[in-house]
Order: C-alpha cells, then structure tokens, then sequence
C-alpha cells in the first residue's frame, strides 16, 4: 500500500571511472523515494614515488527529501529530528513543495528562526545539501564539517531550490545542517531538506 516503504540494498563492485545507474520498471505499482550511495572503506596501494588520492562518494537526495535527513520531507506532521529556536518554528500543510507538510519558520527582531539537525556522515566525502525553500532571506547550511562550512540563501515568493556542497574531514562523522530566515523578514517555508 502507499507509503508502504522496503529497503532494498545491494553491494556492488565498481571499476574506477564514471558509472551510470540505470532503474527499469518491470510492473506498477511502485515509486522510488531515494536513492543512497556509500563507499567501503578501501585499501590502495601505490608504487614508490607515485601519489594517490583518497577515494571520495558524492551523495545527493532524491525528491522529498531523503540521504541521513531526518523528517527532510516534514511527513511525520511534526519537528522530529530537528532542534528549532522556541516559538519559532511549526509544521504547516500549505504551502508545501511535495508531500503533506512543510516546515514555517518565522524570524523576530531578535531571532533568525533556526532549525537543525545534527547527521551522520563518513569521513573524507563529499556531500551535497539541498532544500525546497519560499520566502525572503532563507538560509541553508551546515557547521562542523571538519574543512570550510558552507552556506547558501535566496529571496523567493515561490519554491526555490537551495543546494551547497561540502567535504567532510578525515575524522568527521557527523556534520550539522541548518536552515533559518533573518531577522524581522517574514516568515520562510522548508521543504524537502536532503543530503
């Protein structure tokens, strides 16, 4: 039934270069709702003189939010999986960008809003950030990733997608994302946060 959800994993070994992905449906009755990929930590062995680099994976979301987000998609009708500054933050059904729910986040004269969760990562990758977001001065972001933190904000009366890239350092293994409005700037909608 819907929303009836089955994790299917797959090991699989990849030769070095670029690979394509390729899902058939074979019948209906079926949806995706993410895709993740993660590396096996791997042994390499050079020749003397010679250099290598550590072996990174790329993660992004699918839609609705997914990868180690919690509650990306607000779907739980609730802030689960997230900390937001008091009396800040709710979860609305409208506007929404996919699903049922989205997240409201209004700023005061003294308050930007903020709502963050703290994720798992691997040392040494890269990740890409994504959020749906509506509204004036909407930030999204992230802190501790163990190199250069990175950050991103629009200015949108309709859903515009947010998306920052960061690499985790070599003994990084959870990283905060963020996201919030600015001061006094009305109130900013989220949806569909994915990593």
């Amino acid at each position: 039934g819907w929303q009836n959800w089955t994790t299917v994993t797959a090991d699989v070994s990849l030769s070095a270069g670029t690979q394509t992905l390729t899902v058939y449906q074979d019948n209906a009755g079926w949806n995706v709702h993410y895709l993740q990929f993660a590396s096996t930590a791997s042994t390499t062995t050079t020749a003397p003189g010679s250099t290598t680099t550590a072996p990174t994976t790329t993660t992004t979301a699918g839609p609705g939010g997914s990868g180690s987000v919690a509650n990306g998609g607000f779907e739980s009708g609730s802030l689960s999986g997230w900390s937001c500054d008091s009396g800040t933050a709710s979860v609305v059904t409208s506007p929404v960008h996919s699903g049922n729910y989205a997240l409201a986040i209004t700023p005061s004269a003294s308050d930007d809003a903020q709502c963050s969760q703290v994720v798992s990562v691997q040392p040494s990758t890269t990740y890409t950030l994504t959020a749906w977001v509506q509204g004036n001065y909407a930030y999204l972001g992230d802190t501790g990733t163990g190199t250069s933190d990175t950050s991103t904000w629009t200015s949108s009366s309709t859903w515009a997608q947010l998306s920052t890239t960061f690499t985790t350092g070599p003994s990084t293994t959870s990283v905060t994302i963020w996201v919030h409005g600015w001061y006094s700037q009305g109130t900013v909608y989220v949806d569909d946060v994915g990593l």
